[in-house]
């Protein structure tokens, strides 16, 4: 499990970057593992100290994967908190794009058309 962790430390920065660049309001700041070995990321909300946790991240050891797995359990949050679109997709398309691996690389997809918009981080 400790792999895991290390994985998704690394992938907290990647994940910062990409959110803060497209403008949300969650910011990721770190992973722990609670007592029962499950890995939760912590996060916080732009301009705010307060930080918040949320729930269990698949473990990996494959920092793209991971980059995914946290992207998308953000995105979730964001949408809580207003943005249902964040962070916006193809050009005329009213819909979200998914975090998912293309070519082994984290990215945001088109889930109509599966092209790649752009990548995390």
């Amino acid at each position: 499990m400790l792999g895991a962790l290390e994985c998704y430390e690394r992938a907290v920065h990647r994940v910062a970057q990409d959110f803060a660049r497209r403008g949300a309001v969650i910011q990721p700041v770190g992973v722990y593992l609670d007592a029962l070995d499950a890995l939760h990321v912590c996060f916080g909300r732009r301009g705010q100290t307060q930080e918040g946790i949320l729930g269990s991240l698949r473990p990996t050891r494959d920092l793209e994967l991971a980059i995914v797995e946290m992207a998308d359990l953000l995105q979730e949050k964001e949408f809580d908190e207003g943005d249902i679109t964040w962070p916006g997709c193809l050009p005329g398309h009213a819909h979200p794009p998914t975090a998912t691996l293309s070519g082994g690389v984290a990215c945001w997809q088109c889930p109509r058309s599966h092209e790649s918009v752009f990548l995390i981080g």
